[in-house]
């Protein structure tokens, strides 16, 4: 379940008004704030298995996604070495994104 993105920086506390982490973060990267999205990718053997999943959000909405991600593949049927990569992007313009973080 994907609900919130959530941070700590010295320099949020630091503005006028206290921004929120997406808030910040998406200024600090150029993008909208309700652009974010998270993208997860299931890895096996370090290759991507199947399409990534993604989370989306309303324009003017606020940044709560609240939404599961599920994917095609069983939990049951995953290799030992199995990973998941979460990504989070921002939009620079139409059909520009930008990889703001990866883990």
């Amino acid at each position: 379940l994907v609900q919130q993105l959530h941070g700590s920086v010295p320099a949020m506390c630091a503005s006028h008004p206290p921004l929120s982490y997406a808030a910040w973060l998406a200024g600090a990267c150029g993008v909208a704030p309700h652009d974010l999205h998270i993208s997860a990718q299931l890895l096996v053997h370090g290759m991507p298995l199947g399409q990534p999943e993604r989370t989306f959000s309303a324009a003017g909405s606020k940044l709560r996604w609240n939404e599961w991600l599920s994917f095609t593949a069983k939990y049951c049927d995953l290799s030992a070495d199995a990973a998941l990569r979460i990504s989070v992007y921002g939009t620079a313009g139409p059909r520009e994104p930008v990889l703001i973080g990866t883990a």
